[in-house]
C-alpha cells in the first residue's frame, strides 16, 4: 500500500474510533433529572442530601453515608432509568456526583462510589475521583473492580 493511501485511511480509522469512544448517553433532557433511585431486589433505595452529602435511604428509612458531595445521582442507563450492573448475581449500582468546572459542560470534577447488594446486605466501595463528566453507563469493570470478590 502506497504512502499517499496508507495516511489518509490511518487519520480515517482515528476518527471513527474517536467518533465511538466519544457516543455515550445523553445527559437527561430538559425539564427532567438524573435518577434518585433505584430499585435492588425488589426494595426500592433513594439517593438524600443529609447537609452537604449524599446519603443511601434504605427502605426502613435508615441511612448509608456515602461521603460524596450533594447533589448526586445514579448512573445512568439507556432507558433513562438508574443503571443497575449484575456481576455473579450481585447487583451493583454507581453513585455519581458530578460538578462543571469555570461554567464548562465539557470540564468536570466528579466523586464516584459503587454500591452492591450481597446477602441482603449493602456494602460501598472506596470513594473514586475523576476529572471528565461521567455520563452513561460505564464499562462493568467500573463497577466491579472497586470491591474485592
Amino acid at each position: 500500500m502506497s504512502k499517499r493511501l496508507r495516511t489518509p485511511l490511518l487519520l480515517l480509522g482515528m476518527l471513527t474510533s474517536l467518533c465511538a469512544c466519544a457516543e455515550s448517553t445523553p445527559p437527561p433532557a430538559a425539564g427532567s433529572s438524573y435518577p434518585e433511585q433505584v430499585d435492588l431486589a425488589g426494595q426500592t433505595y433513594r439517593l438524600d442530601n443529609a447537609g452537604q452529602t449524599c446519603v443511601l435511604r434504605k427502605p426502613d428509612q435508615s441511612v448509608l453515608p456515602l461521603g460524596i458531595a450533594s447533589p448526586c445521582h445514579f448512573s445512568v442507563g439507556k432507558d433513562g432509568q438508574a443503571h443497575v450492573e449484575t456481576f455473579q448475581n450481585v447487583p451493583i449500582v454507581m453513585v455519581l456526583h458530578v460538578a462543571p468546572v469555570a461554567d464548562s459542560e465539557l470540564e468536570c470534577r466528579s466523586q464516584y462510589k459503587a454500591i452492591r447488594l450481597v446477602e441482603g446486605q449493602l456494602e460501598s466501595s472506596v470513594l473514586g475521583r475523576s476529572a471528565s463528566c461521567l455520563r452513561g453507563v460505564g464499562d462493568q469493570k467500573n463497577y466491579t473492580a472497586m470491591f474485592d470478590w
